[in-house]
């Protein structure tokens, strides 16, 4: 269980990145791509939230309930 864990927290940053790369290419590609890019910075938005809660999770789960805790 804790590795899917860890694969899915890792799957959710990379997520987030690739939609940053997404942006950038489209922001290179020409600046008329606005309509193209405001849904993108929500799913930005989105895909960071939900990485941040997944990694949020897993350190809750997989570290405080260790006795791991950062000091």
């Amino acid at each position: 269980m804790r590795k899917q864990a860890e694969k899915a927290k890792t799957q959710a940053r990379e997520a987030v990145a690739l939609l940053e790369q997404a942006h950038e290419l489209l922001t290179k590609d020409d600046a008329m791509q606005q309509l193209a890019i405001e849904p993108l910075h929500a799913a930005i938005r989105q895909a960071e939230v939900r990485a941040a809660t997944l990694e949020d999770w897993y350190w809750r789960t997989y570290y405080l309930t260790s006795g791991k805790q950062d000091t």
